[in-house]
């Protein structure tokens, strides 16, 4: 009897989707082999019904596979920090996990640093390199000489409106510069007095990020593995003043935003905007198809600043508990090949996906997918940033604590007023003591 996940951080159901599969002898990868093998996938994200779906396709397809599904029923599920935490504790517990599927920006560094996930490329040798290449968010999951993750789900960023609300106020496009979104938000909060102009997470990292690279700021010494904490330098500076900005002026939410009011704020015009995922433009279409909705790059410093975007979304492991490695990686290889991307996104819905279970999840991290999807009218809005570069923030092996302190930071500053420069210098220390402990616990990682 196989180890079942323990509960420490959040409760799991088992699917029943373990069937005895027959029929169908498709092949994929080169994967179909005489042994029978029994894989525990374990997903600790979201869209449990096209996974399932997925699994049992999959299943199909190799009749000498037999695939239990394992999720979290939390719905908004976990945090990612608490995800992560807990697939650590069972995989040191030596719980039997073959693929899990894991938030991208963190999760694979982390796991790696902590020696809980196999490297793919020993496991797939060229063909994992091949598949990067056709790939979003690559350099969250490529490090160190390896690659240790292959991306599954993209979540672009960006500034997600209402262009029939922006019309009706005189606006006829949507802000690119810091100043455009300053008269914007004048404009709305006049027209529309119980309408809050811009709304953003407030107790977030993420959400941040792309206006301190458009003012040319960063977090970091460099992107992946810093060894040095950057919190005062004038870009930062710049765009945690101007968040701070939105709240003094009411142009923003005064109470949190989560994957639940996100949706009803938009739809009830609480919101005329919101600083989110760009996927939530499809949501918010199926919810309020009367309303234009339209997802925009975030407003950048000035008119000779470069827009960076962050991405965050989704990442198939191995951990190092697998029975079955090679035959885990071969599920891994087609539920992110073009052909498990285009079921997983119902361009070809031989699956029966209901489209509600389909517009619950992120864009294709497969890019001929997302070319595919930009001529369907239900994705197009969500794919408007698509193509803005995006960049890795500061991923090591502590970034989740780094992250909670810079929300815990984001939110004094807006909701409290604290001195902008003074929380950037006290956040700077203490993450910059977080650094310094990783470096000398794990210094093979920053050798270079």
């Amino acid at each position: 009897m196989r180890g079942r996940f323990r509960t420490g951080l959040w409760t799991v159901m088992i699917a029943a989707v373990a069937l005895a599969a027959c029929g169908g002898g498709a092949t994929s990868q080169g994967s179909a082999s005489a042994q029978k093998v029994k894989l525990v996938f374990f997903n600790a994200r979201t869209a449990d019904p096209v996974e399932q779906a997925l699994v049992k396709k999959y299943m199909t397809m190799h009749p000498n596979v037999t695939i239990e599904y394992l999720a979290t029923t939390a719905m908004p599920g976990p945090s990612d920090t608490d995800a992560i935490a807990n697939l650590i504790f069972n995989i040191q517990a030596k719980t039997e996990v073959d693929v899990a599927k894991v938030e991208v920006s963190r999760t694979p560094m982390q796991l790696m640093g902590a020696k809980s996930i196999e490297e793919l490329g020993q496991i797939g040798g060229d063909a994992v390199q091949q598949r990067l290449k056709e790939l979003l968010n690559t350099n969250y999951v490529s490090f160190d000489k390896g690659v240790w993750a292959l991306p599954y789900e993209y979540d672009p960023f960006g500034y997600v409106y209402n262009a029939t609300l922006l019309k009706s106020a005189g606006i006829s496009s949507p802000p690119k510069t810091w100043d455009d979104l300053r008269r914007d938000n004048r404009t709305l909060l006049q027209k529309n007095p119980s309408t809050w102009p811009l709304c953003s997470p407030i107790d977030n990292l993420s959400k941040i990020q792309p206006y301190v690279w458009g003012a040319g700021g960063t977090f970091w010494d460099r992107d992946v593995l810093p060894t040095r904490a950057d919190f005062q330098n004038t870009g930062i500076v710049a765009a945690y003043s101007f968040a701070q900005e939105w709240a003094q002026n009411n142009w923003m939410n005064t109470s949190e935003i989560n994957a639940t009011n996100a949706i009803q704020w938009m739809i009830s015009r609480k919101c005329a905007a919101m600083n989110y995922s760009a996927a939530l433009a499809v949501t918010l279409k199926v919810n309020d198809p009367s309303q234009d909705w339209e997802v925009a790059p975030t407003p950048v410093e000035n008119s000779s600043s470069k827009a960076t975007n962050y991405a965050g979304g989704s990442a198939l492991v191995i951990p190092t508990t697998s029975k079955y490695p090679k035959a885990a990686l071969d599920f891994i290889m087609w539920l992110t090949s073009q052909e498990g991307q285009d079921l997983k996104f119902a361009v070809n819905n031989s699956l029966g996906l209901a489209k509600t279970d389909v517009f619950n999840e992120a864009l294709p991290a497969s890019r001929a997918v997302g070319k595919q999807l930009n001529g369907n009218p239900d994705w197009k809005p969500a794919l408007g940033t698509i193509n803005v570069p995006t960049r890795p923030s500061g991923v090591s092996p502590i970034y989740s604590q780094a992250y909670q302190l810079l929300a815990d930071m984001q939110q004094r500053i807006m909701l409290k007023r604290t001195n902008v420069n003074q929380e950037l210098a006290t956040t700077q220390q203490a993450v910059q003591q977080l650094i310094d402990q990783s470096m000398q616990k794990n210094p093979e990682l920053y050798k270079r």
